[in-house]
């Protein structure tokens, strides 16, 4: 995945390593941490790839090296980005957010097809979930398995939320709303079987 963070991160503009950490950081860094020690190593496997060029720029008394993206690059980065986002691909979340921080390069309609087809994943895993929760929740687990108990419900509210940001991602409403509340922002199960 870093491969893919660091061409998208190239995709405007050339960096120098230590901008691309910056960048990183301060970007995808909410959910997703890269180190020198994985950035250096993947700019060089992107260049030999012929994915980045590289080329070296005095300043001052120091020389630095800057990274840029290659035609190759930029549609290996595309097609990365308009790959389906699947649940079940063994990718973790932080895979899918860091696609979806990128959408804003992709065209308005297709963005709108993965965010409503990642709807439609999220939703039928909610739906197993929600079917387990009358064979799980018996009196007895309460008593004896509370803290294995509640990782069911963990997974069921993080999928409600996950389903009321696709929502609102797709309707390219302000996001402020969804956390400081907005008008019947509440996800609500009736709803939940359309995206």
């Amino acid at each position: 995945m870093l491969n893919s963070i660091i061409l998208g991160m190239l995709y405007h503009e050339k960096l120098t390593g230590y901008d691309l950490k910056k960048r990183i950081e301060n970007g995808v860094g909410v959910f997703y941490k890269a180190s020198y020690g994985s950035i250096y190593p993947t700019l060089k496997k992107l260049s030999n790839e012929g994915l980045v060029s590289v080329t070296e720029e005095q300043h001052g008394a120091r020389q630095k090296k800057l990274y840029d993206i290659t035609p190759q690059g930029r549609v290996a980065f595309m097609n990365w980005l308009k790959e389906p986002i699947h649940l079940d691909d063994g990718n973790s979340k932080q895979s899918h957010l860091a696609r979806v921080y990128f959408f804003d390069a992709l065209p308005a309609p297709l963005v709108h097809q993965q965010l409503l087809e990642y709807e439609a994943n999220n939703l039928q895993y909610l739906d197993r979930l929600l079917a387990l929760e009358p064979i799980f929740d018996t009196p007895e687990n309460q008593d004896k398995h509370y803290y294995k108990l509640s990782t069911l419900y963990y997974g069921i509210a993080i999928l409600r939320e996950t389903l009321r940001w696709c929502r609102h991602a797709r309707e390219r409403r302000p996001f402020h709303e969804l956390v400081h509340g907005g008008e019947n922002d509440e996800p609500n199960r009736s709803n939940d079987s359309t995206p």
